[in-house]
């Protein structure tokens, strides 16, 4: 990824960084940081993480790469209270559609200041399956963070 800055006058227009591409500098990064399994983000830059991916005895060593790597990933600046109420009406209805494609068990969303995430173990439902994949492509366009 090419770094983008403010241009001088003459200088070709500045280029925009997509979700995607920060999203695949935070793979990345991930992987530098001690995860060389940690999966690139799909073409919307959504993550489906399972801790197969990332290996169950990696918890820690997960928490400190996303320490170090979280500055990279789209929407990395806190969210305001109304953004979070934004974001939380948004991810519910992601979860709702996925449930209603064949997911039942897809968890509910975990929101922060920092984001919304989805918790994908052991029990829940797996991002590699037909069903899953199918259902997700229902609903992209609820997804948080996804297309418009």
């Amino acid at each position: 990824m090419s770094a983008v800055h403010a241009g001088a006058v003459g200088d070709p227009p500045r280029q925009k960084v997509t979700s995607y591409q920060k999203a695949l500098a935070y793979a990345q990064c991930m992987r530098d940081h001690g995860l060389p399994r940690f999966p690139d983000p799909d073409s919307h830059g959504i993550f489906a993480v399972s801790p197969h991916e990332i290996g169950a005895a990696n918890g820690a060593q997960f928490r400190r790469a996303d320490k170090a790597c979280r500055h990279l990933l789209p929407g990395s600046q806190p969210m305001t209270a109304a953004q979070q109420r934004q974001a939380t009406d948004q991810a519910l209805r992601f979860v709702a559609c996925m449930r209603s494609h064949g997911v039942p068990a897809f968890p509910d969303p975990i929101v922060t200041a920092q984001g919304i995430g989805f918790r994908l173990g052991r029990s829940g439902p797996r991002p590699n399956t037909p069903v899953f994949q199918a259902a997700q492509r229902a609903c992209k366009k609820l997804m948080p963070g996804g297309p418009p």
